[in-house]
Order: structure tokens, then C-alpha cells, then sequence
């Protein structure tokens, strides 16, 4: 059911457009009270009044606190539906004691302590908004055109725009402020909500710069998470590779290191045996000690005269067999 079908035909229609294009308080503040008189519908009321703190955040005019005597008396005195008490914390400054703040907690909520955990995250979101929300007249020099992308119900893009704006704020509160319309369900088409979550903003007449755009935000993070991945894939590399000074260190605690089995100390028979005396490639070089000074190997003395004896002494006839003829 949206807001049109519950106004009747002698009441002025009152909805997104009023909303966002009625520029005085005044009006805005007569045209909630005809539309809460004549619809009793007071999760719309309330939730009309939060669209305009949103864009009484955005507005050069003075739009602050519509509607603050039906607003009191509502939460106060009168019946507000289960469905929209969570948004209550939004007009803790309608009530000037805390006494009546006290009152509307007792009302909408069983104890302290129940308002105290439903209520937390959105309070700590809030909190720091609550001076934007309630804003009086912001004068500037320029003045600019809001546009905005938001998902729908269907999680559908479309986009959405506020004439006479102001850009005072960081993109952080900007964002803020409007994903507060995403806690409302009475802007709707074809049975959706349409502010379900913001996307991106930008401020006309320069249109090329977004003021944010949550889109290019998740990317940042995914190459963050990727590249924080390789780096991890690349230190558990490293260590699995060890260095060559973790070899001399392995190698030396393997030496030093006593056996485990006594039986491997014990050397085998094999082992045991000697092995045959032979001569090494190294035993035919000869030293440098017999060499000359061109390389070659010295030659021995030789006594002639000696050599001459024994040969005379050892020499003997041969006897030899000539072959005969027959």
C-alpha cells in the first residue's frame, strides 16, 4: 500500500515529490499534519518526516524539526507502530528534557536494556550525523544538483536527484546520510522499495568526479586481497627453499650429532679388509725435484767402464741351430 492510496480525494496528495521539492518548512509542516489527519497513518508520517532530516542535511534552507509539535505529541501520548519505533532515535532532539526522552523509551520499549541492544548500531551511526540532520539555514555561494545511484528491492539500478543542494561534508557522511533511506519503506514502485542502497553520488555541475562510488571501493579491496595473497604465496615459497647457509647449518648438526644405533658405528667386515697396495694415477708423475729446467726427466750417470766388465762377465756363446739341408 503506498502513501497516495490512503489519501482521499479531498486531501492534497503528499509523497516522494512533496518531499524532496517543497521548499518551505511551513508548508512541508501543514501538508504532514493534513496528510496525518486525514490517512492515520503514522509509520508513514514518521518516516516522512526522517526523508526531510535527510534532506534538510543537503539543503541551503532551513528545514529543520517539521512537524515537531505532531512528532512530540506522537510519541508521547499517541500509538506509534511497532514497525517504525526503531526510528525514534531519530528525533531524540525534538524533546528538550530527558525526562521525555525517558518517556518515549519506557513507551516504545519494555526496558532500558531492550532499547539499549536493538538500538545500538543505528545510535553509533547516528551520532555523529545528528548536527547535519538537524541543521538550520546553511548559506553558500554556489548552489548544486544532487545525483545519486541507488539498488532497488529488485536490486535494480536507477537514479535519483535533489535540486539545491549544498556540498559541506566529507563523502563518508555524505554516504551516511543517504543510506538512512534505506531504513524507510514508503518511497516504493511497482510494489518496491526504491532506496534499498546507495551507490555513488556527484554533485552537478561537475558530474565527471564522483563524491564516491562504492563500486571503485570494493575493487580497491579486491586487489588489496590479492596482492596480500602473493605476497603470502611468495614468503611460503621462500621459506620452503632453504639457503645455502641452512645447508652448512644442517650439514654441520648432522655431523656433530651423536648416532642413534651403536650397531652403526660398528664398521663392516667388508670395511675391515685392506685393500690391495697399488699405484695411483698420481704415482707416474714425476716429481719436480727429477726434472731439468726444460721439463724433461734427468738421465742417470752411467759408468762405462763397469758396464763393460759385467757385460764380459755374463756374455756367453749362443748356441745356435741353423736348419740343414737334406
Amino acid at each position: 500500500m503506498t502513501a497516495k492510496s490512503l489519501m482521499n480525494k479531498s486531501a492534497q496528495p503528499f509523497g516522494k515529490r512533496q518531499v524532496f521539492t517543497l521548499k518551505k518548512r511551513e508548508t512541508l509542516s501543514s501538508r504532514l499534519e493534513a496528510f496525518l489527519s486525514e490517512t492515520k497513518n503514522t509509520a508513514f508520517f514518521i518516516q516522512f518526516c526522517v526523508a526531510i532530516m535527510v534532506r534538510n542535511a543537503f539543503s541551503p534552507l532551513d528545514l529543520s524539526f517539521v512537524a515537531k509539535k505532531q512528532v512530540r505529541d506522537l510519541f508521547l501520548t499517541g500509538e506509534v507502530p511497532a514497525s517504525v519505533r526503531h526510528l525514534c532515535i531519530y528525533f531524540q532532539d525534538y524533546f528538550t528534557t530527558d525526562k521525555e526522552w525517558q518517556t518515549v523509551i519506557n513507551r516504545l520499549y519494555k526496558n532500558q536494556q531492550e532499547f539499549n541492544e536493538l538500538t545500538q548500531q543505528a545510535r553509533l551511526q547516528i551520532e555523529p550525523l545528528r548536527p547535519a540532520l538537524i541543521s538550520g539555514e546553511q548559506p553558500v555561494d554556489s548552489r548544486q544538483k544532487l545525483k545519486a545511484g541507488f539498488l532497488d528491492e529488485a536490486n535494480k539500478m536507477h537514479t535519483w536527484s535533489l535540486s539545491n543542494v549544498v556540498c559541506l561534508r566529507s563523502p563518508e557522511e555524505h554516504r551516511a546520510l543517504l543510506d538512512i533511506l534505506g531504513n524507510l519503506t514508503v518511497f516504493q514502485k511497482d510494489g518496491r522499495r526504491q532506496f534499498t542502497q546507495v551507490v555513488w553520488l556527484d554533485f552537478a555541475p561537475d558530474e565527471r568526479t564522483r563524491n564516491f562510488d562504492i563500486r571503485n571501493e570494493e575493487d580497491t579491496a579486491e586487489e588489496a586481497g590479492e596482492q596480500l595473497t602473493e605476497q603470502q604465496k611468495k614468503a611460503s615459497a621462500k621459506k620452503a627453499v632453504p639457503n645455502d647457509g641452512d645447508k652448512a647449518d644442517a650439514d654441520t648438526e648432522a655431523q656433530s650429532a651423536p648416532p642413534v644405533n651403536q650397531s652403526e658405528q660398528t664398521p663392516s667386515s667388508n670395511d675391515t679388509k685392506k685393500k690391495k697396495a697399488g699405484k695411483v694415477p698420481t704415482d707416474r708423475i714425476p716429481s719436480w725435484k727429477d726434472l731439468t729446467a726444460t721439463g724433461k726427466k734427468k738421465k742417470k750417470k752411467r759408468n762405462l767402464e763397469l758396464e763393460k766388465a759385467l757385460r764380459k762377465n755374463t756374455s756367453k756363446k749362443k748356441n745356435r741351430k741353423r736348419n740343414r739341408r737334406k
